[in-house]
């Protein structure tokens, strides 16, 4: 069929509104005026369920704020936070970004936990950087294991990568339960827990009541970024996401690169996890994963699985976090009230990303049609 376009290369676009397009569709494409335009959108409709409660928006808008990142206990609690959600998100925006949908980075954390508390409640006694070393590597080393148990099962059986990673978080959670009973208990505790980490504990920054974990983060932001923008393995994961087939056709064999980044994601969570449990908790408990591997989930969506956006990304929901225990201390709202804002804003990005992948589409038959037409003038001419 021949479309009709000759109205479109005969009647010349206004300039006003060629500009607006240009600068419309290059927001699109960039993805921030969907990340943009949904926290906005979220922090309305927070805003009509806060007035359903019964308070002002914008008092609590302004606690939650001020409380997270101006005090100082707050601003605190905000970098805590958002440390292990942070480097778990590097971990899953690489995955994400590949099309390699990694579900199951909370059991990933929990079993590098584990293994980190094997090895730093029998060796606790020795230096710290002895202790503190050897507890990282091997809570990465765990981490890795239990991804790669999901990857040998996605990419030799072709079980779904999403069914393959969650199912091994109920696993590791039993695990867990089990470790910190029976093999790891401290036997000078009455509680279901481990022996804590003694010469193993992250040391402070400067007095600050930070560990040192927290410099790990603002490491490995800038260094994810390099690797996802300028190296081959960030290539051939962006070109994974784009057209596995034509990775397979040409860089790499089918089924290599899923295996390494649900390894790599997982070794991710298993650094968080013991940068948790030697900078925050000391010990392990039965709640050790405490959610971070889900809520690391949405960190990446809203980073757009992208190094820089998940270091604002963690830090964003880490002072939502903190600041809504602060507006429940301070004005009696519920935690659970301004917690429901996360999924939220997830569910504009989501909408927003279908509307802008078929913004785009419509953009690209435009730009074809008026291209054909122009085709056609020469011809005839």
């Amino acid at each position: 069929m021949i479309v009709d376009d000759s109205n479109v290369a005969r009647d010349p676009e206004p300039p006003v509104a060629g500009f607006i397009r240009r600068l419309f569709h290059r927001g699109m494409e960039s993805g921030i005026a969907i990340v943009v335009g949904s926290v906005v959108a979220g922090l309305l409709v927070g805003a009509i369920l806060i007035l359903w409660a019964g308070e002002n928006p914008l008092n609590v808008y302004r606690v939650i704020f001020t409380e997270s990142l101006l005090k100082g206990s707050g601003w605190r609690g905000t970098l805590l936070q958002a440390t292990p959600l942070g480097i778990i998100g590097l971990g899953l925006a690489f995955s994400f970004r590949a099309g390699v949908w990694n579900i199951g980075a909370e059991g990933q954390l929990i079993v590098g936990t584990v293994a980190a508390i094997a090895i730093v409640g029998a060796i606790s006694d020795l230096p710290g950087y002895i202790v503190i070393p050897v507890g990282m590597l091997t809570a990465m080393v765990g981490g890795a294991a239990w991804g790669a148990i999901s990857a040998y099962l996605h990419v030799k059986f072709e079980v779904n990568a999403v069914i393959a990673t969650l199912l091994m978080v109920f696993i590791a959670i039993p695990l867990l339960n089990w470790a910190v009973r029976v093999p790891f208990k401290d036997p000078a505790s009455f509680l279901p827990q481990s022996r804590t980490v003694g010469n193993g504990a992250l040391p402070e920054i400067f007095n600050t009541n930070v560990h040192i974990g927290v410099l790990a983060f603002f490491v490995l932001v800038p260094v994810a970024a390099w690797v996802m923008n300028y190296s081959r393995f960030g290539y051939l994961v962006r070109g994974h996401g784009a057209n596995r087939y034509a990775v397979y056709a040409n860089e790499s064999r089918p089924g290599r690169l899923p295996f390494v980044l649900l390894a790599l994601s997982g070794s991710l969570a298993g650094a968080a996890g013991f940068i948790q449990l030697a900078g925050v908790q000391m010990r392990v408990g039965s709640g050790t994963a405490a959610g971070f591997g889900f809520t690391a989930i949405i960190v990446a969506i809203l980073g757009r699985n992208r190094p820089i956006g998940v270091f604002f990304a963690a830090i964003g929901l880490s002072a939502m976090l903190v600041g809504a225990e602060a507006a429940q201390r301070l004005l009696g709202l519920p935690v659970a009230l301004t917690q429901s804002i996360q999924p939220i804003i997830v569910m504009f990005v989501v909408a927003g990303e279908a509307l802008r992948a078929r913004a785009l589409k419509r953009e690209g038959e435009r730009e074809a049609a008026i291209v054909a037409s122009q085709l056609r003038s020469e011809v005839q001419t």
